[in-house]
């Protein structure tokens, strides 16, 4: 319990960018904030890094992961090719509940946009992909998928720019629309230009992070 409580309070500072890329997690000060063993950070270090969030070291140093350029675009790859690939199954089987559901998520999309609430929007972008995975059934491939969701939500949360995200609003509702054609070669090359325009919105060039207050990224 005590784990998951730093689990998700460093994962949640991370997502919401108070935590930058390369920021020193002092195993000792997170122990006292927290009120337990360094055996416990640890722990949760460990957990942590297990999804890629953070970047442990054999001398018991950690630090917020710094993903690249080249770990954003194989990410993005991999994706791909496993989206596609489901893409290819959903549309010779997916039933007219499930597409309705896309339809309806797409709507809750244009919504969130046209209320200027971005960062819901972009929460929606990611669980409509989620949600396309999970029609499959295949507990493997949702893991699989939920794995590189996270990294993935990371790689958005510390390089995301000013790019203007409503040039992909369009983008899932055009997709719902091609697996109801069942017509997968459009589909799959509309998912691949949507993941070319994403990547273009991060930029990596970050500079040093600044030194930060822990209690206050942790909401302690």
């Amino acid at each position: 319990m005590l784990t998951h409580k730093i689990v998700s309070a460093i994962s949640d500072a991370i997502y919401h960018r108070r935590l930058p890329p390369g920021t020193k997690l002092n195993e000792r000060e997170i122990a006292e904030l927290f009120g337990v063993s360094r055996t416990v950070v640890r722990q949760a270090l460990i957990r942590l890094s297990q999804d890629r969030l953070v970047d442990v070291s054999p001398k018991r140093s950690s630090a917020v992961a710094c993903p690249t350029f080249d770990d954003a675009y194989q990410l993005y790859q991999m994706l791909l090719v496993l989206e596609s690939g489901v893409i290819d199954q959903l549309t010779e089987s997916i039933s007219a509940e499930d597409l309705d559901k896309l339809r309806t998520h797409t709507l809750k999309e244009q919504a969130a946009y046209e209320s200027h609430d971005d960062d819901l929007g972009d929460k929606l972008g990611r669980e409509f992909h989620s949600m396309l995975i999970s029609f499959l059934k295949n507990d493997i491939i949702n893991g699989i998928h939920t794995q590189l969701r996270r990294q993935e939500a990371l790689i958005n949360a510390l390089y995301r720019s000013g790019f203007d995200y409503c040039k992909l609003r369009d983008e899932h509702t055009r997709l719902v629309d091609c697996i109801a054609r069942k017509d997968s070669t459009s589909a799959k090359a509309l998912l691949a230009s949507h993941y070319n325009l994403v990547i273009r919105g991060y930029k990596f060039d970050v500079a040093v992070p600044p030194s930060i207050d822990l209690k206050e990224a942790l909401g302690l």
